[in-house]
């Protein structure tokens, strides 16, 4: 199901909509500048590194010349961005799930970090066909962003490991899955990324996926 009206469609791709995910963005720079303020830690920092980046990102990205108006499309979009939120705090977790934990988030920030700085202005929030990027991490996985995503709320689970996390974060794949299947079908109307499709066969985990 498509909307067709041309009003919203030229808003998705207009810079009053990358103005407002800037914004948006920025408030959860503002979150992590508070955190920070109050006492310093590493996960903070980088957080703080990455929702900067991604804020910018946004302010700047280019205007994509097709953009999915699927609603569908939106609330997965919506929902795997901010499927964080739902996790719950669990029961208290083993020392080495805790600094496997750890170790898994710091990694899946830096990915993220270094994925959206290869995107540069082509990163966008809905499935949208923009400039195709194959460099660096795009050569292992296509969808690195949300790979790193994944590992992020997968790190989490361990920190607090309940029957409902793990249930949240197999729907959360699942979504993802999703997400990453509607951005190629847009993105496949560029044959370059087709010709991509054909060169990196895994969406998220090396020689598995």
């Amino acid at each position: 199901m498509e909307i067709k009206n041309r009003t919203i469609e030229s808003f998705l791709k207009s810079r009053n909509f990358s103005f407002l995910l800037c914004l948006f963005w920025g408030y959860f720079t503002f979150i992590h500048i508070q955190a920070l303020l109050k006492g310093f830690e590493f996960i903070e920092l980088l957080w703080l590194i990455y929702n900067v980046t991604i804020s910018f990102l946004f302010l700047i990205r280019v205007s994509p010349s097709v953009v999915s108006m699927n609603p569908f499309h939106w609330a997965v979009a919506l929902i795997t961005s901010f499927s964080g939120f739902f996790f719950m705090v669990g029961a208290d977790s083993k020392p080495i799930l805790l600094l496997t934990a750890e170790v898994l988030i710091v990694f899946a920030i830096l990915l993220g970090i270094v994925t959206a700085i290869i995107l540069d202005r082509s990163y966008d929030f809905l499935p949208a066909l923009r400039h195709v990027k194959t460099k660096c991490v795009y050569q292992i996985v296509r969808h690195p962003m949300y790979a790193s995503s994944i590992i992020i709320k997968l790190g989490y689970v361990l920190k607090n490991p309940s029957v409902y996390n793990f249930a949240l974060l197999v729907a959360v794949i699942i979504l993802y899955d999703r997400r990453a299947r509607f951005e190629e079908d847009i993105m496949s109307y560029d044959d370059s990324y087709v010709e991509y499709i054909k060169q990196v066969k895994y969406r998220f985990i090396p020689g598995i996926y």
